[in-house]
């Protein structure tokens, strides 16, 4: 049976322990968010070859994923608090640093992607004085994700 993928039935958790933890703290990127956004940044490697009359080949040769999260400030919520700490918002290097665990459907049935990441681009107020305030963060892959796929319960 097919099945329509809609946003709501992906799952995003960021790890909230302290960096050199031993053990990870799942907490659920969802309450305030509105949008998630994934994009591969791939590296295309172009080559022209004799044979192809012109014509050129292609091969995604790297990439860094980028997921883009946008929304509300929900003051109170664990995900949330976590990444507009002022220590990690206004710090750079090891205080940026998390992992990502995204859930999402396939045919084979769900996929987890895990991967360590860099926390960039932290907006955490703006908006008209009536609404709530807007958000925005982005959340960098360092290096190649683990991915999982399992069986639908």
């Amino acid at each position: 049976m097919n099945k329509f993928l809609t946003m709501y039935g992906v799952s995003a958790e960021i790890d909230t322990a302290e960096n050199g933890a031993t053990t990870e703290n799942w907490a659920v990127l969802g309450e305030g968010i509105e949008n998630l956004a994934e994009a591969l940044n791939e590296v295309v490697y172009s080559g022209f070859y004799l044979h192809n009359g012109g014509y050129g080949n292609s091969e995604v040769t790297g990439m860094q994923p980028v997921v883009t999260m946008s929304g509300k400030r929900i003051v109170g919520d664990a995900a949330q608090d976590y990444l507009f700490n002022p220590d990690r918002k206004y710090g750079l290097g090891e205080k940026r640093k998390s992992k990502l665990k995204l859930t999402t459907a396939s045919a084979e049935g769900d996929v987890v992607i895990t991967c360590p990441v860099t926390i960039a681009n932290i907006q955490e107020f703006s908006g008209n004085t009536q609404d709530g305030s807007a958000i925005s963060f982005e959340l960098r892959f360092n290096g190649k994700p683990e991915i999982t796929t399992g069986s639908k319960e």
